[in-house]
């Protein structure tokens, strides 16, 4: 009897074995005809634009005079991402008057969270690495309430000047935001940033305060945004995926 019941067990588990086989090999052809073509990397076209908010703020307000120009090109969803601007500063600080010129220049790369969109639409996380070259000068009546980071002891009801003539900077940037297209090649949006990790090299006079691109360079994290206006350059559209059969 119990070799009866081995038999009849080796038997089919034989069957269950031949019936698995037999599944896996009507099932390969279907898996076949659902692969995808490799992804395509290879760039399409770039946008250039400015940053609105600089441009409204240095036509109506006296404190800041810049602006921004970004600029963007395509890998499949990656986006290598290059920001540069000017930006100057004149500002009134308790008994003194703080101002400051210089360039800057963010370099980093997006994510497209929307995948393979024909109209490059884009809401997207991102990092930037940046960097600032500037001066920046102090003018101030010392009092007993001086202007705190000078490093050396003033005397009351004194005038003072002091500068630093080539201050460079550097910090980093988290991102994120939103591409939209408009009209034909015009793209619409705005990106925010959460920047940290700043650091200064050159500030000999004063502890530098404000930095092009960055901002207050004693607060960190500081936020940034900016509304954004593209135009497209395209040079090729990208191709329909096809499946295979």
């Amino acid at each position: 009897m119990p070799s009866i019941i081995k038999y009849i067990f080796s038997n089919l588990l034989l069957l269950v074995v031949v019936a698995s086989l037999a599944q896996d090999a009507e099932q390969k052809p279907d898996e076949k005809k659902e692969k995808l073509p490799p992804k395509d990397f290879s760039p399409t076209g770039f946008r250039l634009g400015t940053d609105l908010i600089d441009l409204i703020k240095t036509e109506t307000g006296s404190t800041f005079k810049g602006w921004e120009v970004n600029g963007d090109v395509d890998f499949a969803n990656y986006y290598l991402a290059v920001d540069v601007g000017s930006w100057a500063k004149d500002l009134q600080l308790g008994n003194g008057n703080y101002s400051n010129s210089g360039n800057y220049f963010r370099m980093g790369v997006d994510i497209n969270l929307l995948g393979k969109d024909p109209d490059k639409n884009m809401f997207f996380f991102g990092f930037r690495v940046g960097h600032s070259n500037f001066s920046e000068s102090l003018n101030y009546t010392a009092t007993s309430s001086a202007y705190p980071t000078v490093p050396y002891t003033v005397y009351p009801s004194a005038n003072y000047v002091l500068s630093n003539g080539n201050v460079k900077g550097g910090w980093a940037e988290v991102t994120t935001g939103l591409r939209v297209k408009v009209w034909k090649g015009l793209w619409m949006g705005y990106t925010a940033r959460l920047k940290f990790a700043p650091s200064t090299k050159g500030g000999v006079a004063i502890s530098p305060y404000d930095m092009p691109g960055y901002g207050i360079v004693s607060r960190a994290p500081w936020w940034g945004f900016n509304y954004q206006m593209f135009w497209r350059f395209a040079w090729k559209k990208d191709k329909p995926v096809v499946i295979n059969k």
